[in-house]
């Protein structure tokens, strides 16, 4: 329940995905167990190092700061200012969010919802998302041509994981296409040009005109917020880039370093080729949490990696555990205190405050946006 008393948000689809999540993937992860325990992976798992095991969780739980930051960056863009705090909470509860629906697209929606309550407009939380996410899918974009041509060095991939990864290639420049077109093209005439192809029974209505009125106006404002960001100049900018950068290199290396930790260290290299793969595809795998068919896709890449398979399905468990499981317990936890702080204030008394920046945010300096 957002604040003013608007239901934006279906709690019980998100318990619903929840559970639907949390069934298919310990159900999923119970027959991997069943189908690849053998003596080496009880060998494994005894000389697994706690270590390194807490440094995979943290590294996995941590690359998440770095979005924090980013998102400190892209909101002081729009003049306004929400603490630390509260933009940590939105980061991890659109964490939690993307893990318990389809395809992760509650996670970026998510952190719209949760910006736009505490106090952004709605055209601002979608630009200041919707640029994070351009940056992020910018960034795999330009690594995918490596990533086809190192794993097929050192991964069989077979011609339907290749199928994915490519989808997955169309699918992220047409978003960054939608993204520039906004930024270049916004539609100043969307809300008549609607009405005039509407039906004549809604025309008539004056809730459906002030929703087209409203609409045009959250969309005038997506399109500015959107060329503030890009005008906040280059050291900002290249700052985005950087922490977007920082937040996949950390994630990738969680894997990995769970792969050193049960004794395999001499496949640290071909582990992070393998995670690169793991991850471009996850987005894309319909399950709330990619559950039921991200464990059986990650034990498929990752036997073509380690040679055990015993081994390859402890990983599989190790990985579940530090990025869906743990993900559940923090976001989880953030969620409760978003929805609290929803339900204590109104709508732009939460923590939103105008900074009196001209219109590229030039007066932040950066020790304002990092502190």
């Amino acid at each position: 329940m957002l604040p003013g008393g608007r239901d934006s948000l279906d709690k019980v689809k998100l318990r619903r995905g929840l559970i639907l999540a949390v069934a298919l993937s310990a159900a999923t992860l119970i027959i991997i167990s069943l189908a690849t325990l053998d003596r080496d992976t009880l060998d494994a798992l005894s000389d697994l190092s706690p270590g390194f095991l807490i440094l995979a969780a943290a590294l996995s739980l941590g690359r998440w700061l770095w979005s924090v930051v980013r998102m400190r960056i892209l909101v002081n863009s729009t003049g306004k200012r929400i603490s630390p705090g509260k933009i940590v909470k939105t980061v991890y509860a659109g964490y939690f969010t993307g893990l318990i629906t389809p395809w992760r697209a509650g996670g970026v929606t998510g952190e719209m919802v949760f910006l736009y309550g505490y106090g952004l407009e709605a055209g601002e939380a979608v630009a200041v998302v919707s640029f994070g996410a351009c940056i992020s899918t910018a960034l795999l974009m330009l690594f995918f041509p490596f990533v086809i041509w190192i794993s097929s060095s050192y991964i069989d991939l077979s011609l339907s994981i290749q199928g994915v990864l490519f989808s997955a290639l169309a699918i992220g420049l047409l978003y960054l296409a939608l993204v520039l077109w906004a930024i270049l093209r916004p539609h100043t005439m969307v809300g008549d040009t609607l009405l005039k192809h509407s039906p004549g029974f809604l025309r008539k209505r004056e809730w459906y005109r002030r929703f087209l009125a409203r609409l045009s106006s959250e969309i005038q404002t997506f399109a500015a917020s959107l060329r503030r960001i890009v005008k906040l100049g280059k050291a900002k900018l290249a700052a985005i880039v950087g922490l977007t950068a920082l937040y996949w290199f950390t994630g990738f290396m969680a894997v990995p370093v769970a792969v050193v930790g049960l004794g395999y260290g001499s496949y640290f290299w071909k582990a992070i080729v393998a995670q690169l793969v793991v991850q471009i595809l996850m987005p894309f795998v319909p399950t709330p949490g990619a559950s039921g068919i991200g464990e059986v896709g990650f034990l498929f890449v990752y036997k073509s990696v380690i040679p055990d398979a015993g081994v390859a399905g402890l990983l599989t468990l190790i990985w579940r555990f530090v990025d869906f499981y743990l993900g559940l317990l923090v976001g989880g936890a953030a969620f409760i205190l978003i929805m609290r702080d929803f339900g204590r204030s109104p709508r732009g008394g939460t923590g939103a405050e105008k900074t009196g920046a001209d219109e590229d945010g030039s007066e932040d300096t950066a020790a304002d946006v990092l502190l």
